[in-house]
């Protein structure tokens, strides 16, 4: 099979050659510093431009997905004409959305939540982006249409906004403030999310007139998980997060019918699979079982039949061992998720700066030669 068949195949549940293998979805870029130390690793000569700016992850590099035979490649949204983050004398900076932050190391920190203290008739008169302005898709369309008629990739869309509601909604708001909001401020909760429903419907309207046709999969990144629980029961997320994915996700599969949605949402979130499932999501990201509740082989089985998984490979201690660590890491989370298909291998998360870069070598040369299904099947 070549790079898109293999891909297709997982995609309509059907068993692949072998595990297909994904990197730098919104979901798993990979920090500059690894970027860099892997570029060497290759002898890659040569720099590139930044494909953003003011984020820990700002490269996409080609070069680098052809040395680990990564089966996809991403289009992604371009900022509107001429837009720069605002940049403060201080050395903060602000987005499109107005929230400021400062680059701390491989973080970024939020300095001031611009909704923070606003009430309902605030949000109409808050200077929202413009999803329409001239300049987002500048090249969208013809890198897509190339990826998908002279490539065998398989063609992924980034995320039309780096966060999904219940992120965007928290990082305008302050995190303590939108919690109380979705408990007693219910009214303002709605509307909130309401404006960003509109944004979001406007931002993914743009993005799949100019590349829809061409997409194999489009991505949608928000966090619902902390380390040992969800952030919200399944039953406020019902309430109130649920059907604002559900009208985007049905937007999207009318606009795209032939892409798979994955949804990413990191750490213990086994809870509210089900409402994801339901929400209309496709191919769910990241399965971190590090997390608590989060057992790949646990949710394989119970979740298996209705979503793909994507990603599972532990960035937080296995990609920062030995390399045997790492091929012993891929082994495992191939057995658990990958047997008779359904799954596409990908870091757990974005790949941190201090990772080896043999490290990030071993796990896709592991998947390459180990989940191969003639071997695999019945393994696990």
């Amino acid at each position: 099979m070549n790079h898109r068949e293999r891909v297709l195949a997982v995609l309509h549940k059907k068993v692949p050659d072998r595990v297909p293998m994904d990197l730098c979805n919104s979901a798993n870029f990979i920090n500059d510093p690894a970027y860099f130390a892997l570029k060497k690793y290759f002898n890659i000569k040569g720099d590139i431009e930044q494909f953003r700016k003011n984020f820990t992850a700002n490269y996409y590099d080609e070069r680098v997905l052809q040395a680990l035979d990564i089966d996809f490649r991403h289009v992604g949204l371009k900022p509107p004409e001429g837009y720069q983050n605002k940049t403060f004398p201080d050395g903060t900076f602000s987005d499109e959305w107005g929230v400021v932050y400062k680059l701390l190391g491989n973080e970024r920190a939020i300095v001031k939540y611009p909704l923070k203290g606003a009430d309902e008739s605030d949000l109409d008169k808050y200077p929202w982006l413009d999803p329409f302005a001239s300049g987002r898709t500048e090249g969208v369309a013809e890198r897509a249409r190339d990826l998908y008629q002279n490539t065998d990739y398989a063609v992924a869309a980034h995320a039309a906004h780096n966060y999904g509601f219940f992120d965007t909604a928290w990082i305008l708001r302050g995190f303590d403030d939108f919690l109380v909001d979705l408990m007693i401020n219910k009214r303002f909760a709605r509307h909130l999310l309401g404006k960003i429903l509109d944004l979001f419907l406007g931002l993914h309207e743009v993005y799949l007139n100019a590349a829809g046709p061409y997409l194999h999969t489009i991505t949608f990144c928000e966090d619902y998980g902390m380390q040992n629980a969800p952030f919200i029961s399944p039953a406020l997320y019902k309430e109130m997060l649920q059907p604002f994915h559900k009208e985007l996700f049905a937007f999207i599969k009318k606009k795209a019918p032939q892409s798979k949605i994955i949804f990413h949402s990191c750490g213990a979130v086994y809870p509210l699979i089900p409402l994801f499932i339901e929400a209309g999501i496709d191919i769910l990201n990241p399965i971190q079982h590090t997390a608590k509740g989060m057992d790949p082989l646990k949710i394989k089985k119970e979740f298996g039949s209705e979503v793909i998984f994507h990603g599972g490979v532990d960035i937080q201690h296995a990609l920062f061992g030995t390399v045997e660590d790492v091929q012993k890491e891929v082994k495992q989370v191939i057995d658990k998720l990958g047997e008779n298909g359904g799954y596409i291998v990908a870091p757990a998360n974005v790949i941190q700066g201090e990772t080896p870069p043999e490290n990030i070598a071993s796990l896709y040369r592991t998947a390459a030669e180990y989940g191969t299904y003639g071997r695999m099947i019945g393994r696990g």
